[in-house]
């Protein structure tokens, strides 16, 4: 791994993701079939200021700023509220201690039950789209690195949340 990226994977853990990953950007696997997921499959679109169609940003100018990403750290936690926190602070870290001046989050955001939209949001510090409102296979992107489904002892689905933090 390389060493300026060595502390950012450590403080995910410390901050408490279960596993944290570096990944090259040219790994990230796009598919335009998980927008349509998104669109008509989750119950989030149009209602939550972080999912699509109200993110302002369209997927043509985010893949054009994708484009000059050249590494991730993909992040693993149980609970997707931590994940979320966990991605917005190594972002924020990457930004002042490790001279990533656009690091970028990633993360389902679930810091509301029900959006305030169409009010302000109520945690736009916080507030990121999730990696497959950009149209991310999370599951082609995640097999390569090692995450595995997991279960217990008793053969029960054990939750895992994943999100991103895309590094300059």
């Amino acid at each position: 791994m390389e060493n300026r990226y060595e502390a950012l994977i450590d403080k995910s853990i410390e901050l408490g993701a279960r596993d944290a990953r570096l990944i090259d950007t040219g790994r990230i696997v796009f598919d335009p079939r998980s927008h349509l997921k998104c669109r008509f499959g989750c119950n989030r679109w149009g209602r939550f200021w972080t999912c699509p169609p109200h993110l302002s940003i369209s997927q043509e100018m985010f893949m054009e700023a994708f484009q000059k990403y050249e590494k991730a750290i993909v992040l693993k936690t149980t609970d997707p509220k931590v994940g979320q926190e966990v991605a917005v602070a190594i972002e924020k870290e990457a930004m002042l201690s490790h001279d990533c001046q656009f690091a970028f989050a990633m993360a389902l955001c679930v810091q509301c039950e029900e959006c305030a939209y169409p009010d302000p949001c109520l945690f736009p510090h916080l507030a990121r789209p999730a990696m497959d409102a950009y149209g991310v296979d999370i599951g082609k992107t995640l097999d390569p690195l090692g995450f595995k489904v997991e279960f217990d002892k008793e053969g029960k689905l054990l939750p895992a949340w994943y999100s991103m933090v895309l590094l300059d």
